[in-house]
């Protein structure tokens, strides 16, 4: 577009560059003209994705979700307050050393997009399903934002109009009225929505059912969030793959399990802001001889580094002892790489050569046993728990990259291996323990070795904690974490108990964050900040 702006909530949104789900869109006229065209409508939808891009591939989903939990703390990084819950996390906190205000902004310009083609189609004549079509994918998106919204600031303003001009007043409206309005935005998506999309990456119908089993699992109305999850699994066009690691595949982003996913695309000039996950969890590795930065995990800046709890509890570090652990159950080995070979021919040490190994980041327990003059004497850097640190530090590969750090890859935000475990949870939440078992036992199965039989669980085990400890093996590092331990009442209480970093600072009035001081600033009228901020 050539200089459009829109005013939007409380915010100058700039339209200057609406990008495609693959590619720009160009257009010689201006938004209140374009926006009242077909042509214009989809442009307006294109830019309600745009701001995904900011939460699911930046720093700042990673802080929201992962920082001060029980499987994630701080490595190296500018942001330490998401996750020590410190003086730091305030009303003026902002993402360093950008200045950016995390999320408020830019889900609120993805919010008037979508308010945009809801309103604007409605002058529009186009065929009354295609129009349909549009509109449930904007409320879809709709939907999505006010659902992150909700779940970490509470009450927020609650807009589903156009907003045109300069609004000077906004109101904190009840989270149970924003609820409401993401049940009736889903619901229509349901109605309206395709079984398959013409183009990827767009929700479908069942992508609908899901995120709306999601909600009304946070709402706590279990047998609706049983029975979506449930309709997923059994007449959605989905398939668990064989293997666990193969969700992951840099090579394979669009297989059976992905029910709806945020896109990068192939064009670099096209993916702003790039998909950098990968970077931000891997270790510093570039800084040990013989090693460099590669296309596959970049030069890793460590920013986020798994607790304790994760690296040795949850999955089950010690195989001598326990029953569910590391040499049964794939997923530790899927989720964390923890061997580097040398890719550096020019700095290797003498008698090594390429693709021996570097490093070793390990959990084995046989290696924490090691004394540090044995361990000196290894032909490789051994890193074992208690030497990690805010450069070196086991690493999440499930966000590699297959190419460029500018070619991101596809953030899953929902696959059916999440859908087992929430009706898992709902199921057990209304005392179904034995067909809650069967779907939980479902996922836990497929993430066995090949020919290795893994412990599943007896009705009778099931409880929150397991469902908890499931979803952490399940899905960590994929920014779940800080919305599932609040949703559960567990933030308190695990943070405490695995999060050293956070333990002495997490409050009740920490599980909402804290308003942003801009939103404050501009509003007119009274809007409130939340308790403790």
């Amino acid at each position: 577009m050539k200089n459009i702006r829109s005013i939007g909530f409380l915010l100058i949104l700039t339209m200057s560059s609406c990008v495609d789900l693959t590619e720009n869109m160009i257009t010689d006229t201006v938004a209140d003209v374009q926006f009242s065209t077909p042509e214009g409508l989809d442009e307006a939808l294109i830019g309600a994705y745009q701001p995904l891009r900011w939460f699911y591939g930046r720093e700042p989903g990673m802080l929201m979700n992962l920082y001060g939990t029980d499987l994630f703390q701080e490595g190296q990084s500018y942001n330490s307050w998401w996750d020590n819950y410190g003086p730091g996390l305030n009303a003026s906190t902002r993402l360093e050393p950008s200045g950016d205000v995390l999320v408020w902004e830019h889900f609120y310009r993805g919010i008037n997009y979508a308010n945009t083609v809801i309103s604007r189609s409605e002058n529009i004549a186009i065929d009354a399903s295609l129009k349909n079509a549009k509109v449930a994918e904007a409320r879809f998106l709709r939907a999505h934002y006010y659902f992150v919204l909700v779940q970490h600031f509470g009450a927020v303003h609650l807009t589903l109009e156009e907003t045109k001009e300069v609004e000077l007043e906004a109101y904190r409206t009840p989270e149970e009225e924003i609820y409401k309005a993401i049940v009736e935005d889903l619901e229509f998506g349901i109605a309206n929505l395709p079984v398959q999309q013409i183009q990827y990456g767009r929700p479908t119908k069942y992508a609908a059912v899901n995120h709306l089993a999601k909600v009304y699992l946070t709402m706590k109305n279990w047998d609706k969030a049983a029975e979506l999850a449930m309709e997923v699994i059994n007449e959605g066009p989905y398939q668990l793959l064989d293997n666990y690691a193969d969700v992951f595949d840099p090579f394979n982003q669009r297989h059976s399990e992905v029910i709806w996913s945020v896109q990068w695309g192939d064009n670099p000039e096209v993916n702003n802001p790039g998909n950098e996950l990968q970077r931000f969890f891997s270790p510093r590795q570039w800084l040990l001889p013989g090693l460099v930065g590669d296309d596959t995990f970049h030069v890793g800046i460590a920013r986020f580094w798994p607790t304790d709890y994760a690296l040795t509890t949850l999955y089950g570090n010690d195989y001598r002892t326990m029953e569910l652990n590391t040499k049964n159950d794939s997923r530790y080995h899927a989720t964390f790489k923890e061997v580097w070979e040398y890719n550096d021919a020019a700095n290797i040490p003498a008698g090594r050569a390429i693709g021996d190994t570097a490093a070793w980041f390990t959990n084995d327990p046989l290696m924490q046993e090691l004394s540090d003059a044995d361990a000196a004497l290894l032909p490789y850097r051994l890193v074992r728990i208690k030497d990690r640190n805010d450069v070196f530090s086991p690493t999440v590969q499930k966000h590699r990259y297959p190419i460029l750090r500018n070619n991101g890859r596809d953030y899953m935000y929902m696959r059916l291996g999440e859908t087992y475990l929430i009706a898992a949870e709902a199921l057990m939440m209304q005392g179904k323990l034995s067909e809650a078992a069967g779907y939980f036992n479902t996922l836990r199965s497929r993430a066995a070795y090949p020919g290795i039989e893994i412990p599943l669980i007896t009705p009778e085990q099931l409880d929150i904690d397991e469902i908890l400890d499931e979803r952490g093996r399940e899905l960590a590092g994929e920014l779940h974490r800080w919305p599932d331990l609040k949703r559960t009442g567990k933030l308190l209480e695990r943070v405490r108990k695995y999060n050293p970093k956070a333990a002495s600072n997490i409050r009740e009035h920490h599980q909402l964050r804290p308003i942003p001081q801009t939103q404050i600033d501009r509003t007119k009228n009274e809007f409130g900040q939340n308790p403790g901020y």
